[in-house]
């Protein structure tokens, strides 16, 4: 393809109107190839798949996890985050700690972007600059098995009302996975910092973490409860700590997929977004490493993929205390690391000016943190202790519709124009 039809095919995605994707959203789940045996909906389509062209599949993913430019951080009590790394999906506490996997008939890819940072303020402004997606795509996208994922057709994993149609030949199926880990230990230092925590500093003393499924007794926290560093009266029990780290990470899965699901309106594909599967024997089979907690009675906890998305926590980690330091030190690094960060900034004021209202965790909200997470560790035999260290919860497939089966079941209208003229306009 010539450079100048891609900058056309570009252009022709980035202008369609917002609204029309949110309210023309449809899970349409027929593609080409595909077959239904069963049901008021019986079918077999008599066209071959068609996969999803690099341009096509690139665009996916800017829309899921594409680099924007450089955030904002107008806050109050703003710390020291670097100055690029804005994203399509948005983040807590600045974690982004979903990585995109994704499987289509060449291969099983992810997409490792965590050195990217922006150039500018804002990414993407002229209408050449519209051509880093495809750029983007092609440096971060790492290949680490041939062929299509195999994904066991049957119950477990997938749920059986999925079996026509989940991870079929021509289909890209986008799997993005988060970490817990790393969110639990951002979460914990935020709020048990007195002094530099933006959650808890200035607030008298930080948050009294208690281990709720053993009576009550101080989760590693006694030391600092006692010094009153920690406020007895701001009670945390630890199931609800693990609760709200779920909370601040499970977001980004589900606005990448739906960021894509709005994108298949743009480009006139098809696809849905579904959780209709149990994940251990999926991430088994992306090949994640599993441990079985020393804790019994105990289930098989997915920690990472070696070499390519590890939790933090062992067996990545000698220890809990390292996991912690490495977490820190990449989500909340000193504001003297400022220094050494290259980019743009955002702000009008002068960087000395910004620098002098940033603000720095303590090193004893770091050494309770590391006891915290330590007491979870030898408590549970694993980190964190009662969650899986890593989450899949949304498929979301995108595949070539076959309209056939549309125009003999459905009245007009169920698809779009950009449907109707989508193998003419991209394929032709």
């Amino acid at each position: 393809m010539t450079q100048s039809p891609m900058s056309s095919l570009m252009n022709h995605v980035w202008e369609y109107p917002l609204f029309e994707a949110l309210y023309g959203r449809r899970s349409r789940r027929f593609g080409l190839g595909f077959e239904i045996t069963e049901g008021p909906f019986k079918y077999t389509s008599r066209q071959s798949p068609i996969p999803l062209s690099e341009l096509e599949e690139s665009l996916l993913v800017g829309a899921g996890v594409g680099l924007t430019g450089t955030p904002l951080w107008d806050t109050g009590r703003p710390r020291a985050l670097g100055v690029g790394d804005g994203r399509t999906f948005g983040s807590t506490l600045g974690g982004r700690r979903t990585a995109l996997f994704f499987t289509n008939d060449d291969g099983v890819y992810v997409i490792n972007s965590t050195t990217t940072s922006a150039t500018k303020v804002k990414e993407v402004e002229t209408l050449d600059e519209r051509g880093r997606i495809i750029a983007f795509y092609r440096q971060h996208r790492q290949k680490f098995r041939d062929g299509r994922l195999e994904i066991p057709r049957r119950i477990p994993p997938l749920f059986a009302h999925n079996f026509w149609a989940s991870n079929r030949p021509g289909s890209t199926l986008f799997m993005p996975v988060c970490d817990v880990s790393e969110s639990l230990i951002a979460l914990t230092v935020q709020l048990v910092d007195r002094e530099g925590g933006r959650f808890a500093g200035k607030q008298g003393g930080g948050m009294y973490v208690v281990d709720d499924r053993h009576g009550f007794r101080p989760a590693g926290t006694e030391r600092w409860v006692n010094s009153g560093f920690l406020d007895r009266e701001k009670v945390l029990p630890l199931s609800v700590l693990e609760r709200e780290a779920c909370y601040f990470v499970f977001n980004e899965p589900a606005i990448i997929c739906q960021n894509i699901f709005l994108a298949t309106e743009a480009l006139g594909v098809g696809g849905w977004m579904h959780c209709g599967f149990l994940s251990l024997q999926v991430l088994e089979a992306l090949g994640f490493r599993t441990v079985i907690p020393g804790v019994a009675p105990a289930l098989p906890n997915p920690v990472g993929l070696d070499g390519v998305f590890e939790g933090c926590c062992p067996p990545y980690f000698p220890d809990m205390d390292s996991a912690v330091e490495a977490a820190v030190s990449r989500i909340c690094p000193p504001p003297t690391d400022l220094l050494r960060q290259q980019g743009p900034t955002p702000y009008a004021m002068s960087d000395a000016n910004y620098r002098a209202n940033l603000l720095e965790l303590s090193d004893e909200g770091i050494a309770c943190t590391r006891a915290i997470c330590k007491y979870i560790y030898d408590t549970y035999g694993r980190f964190p202790g009662t969650v899986d260290t890593m989450h899949l919860m949304w498929f979301m497939q995108v595949h070539h519709l076959d309209l056939d089966f549309y125009d003999r079941f459905f009245k007009a209208g169920v698809c779009g124009d950009r449907h109707a003229t989508h193998m003419a306009t991209w394929h032709s």
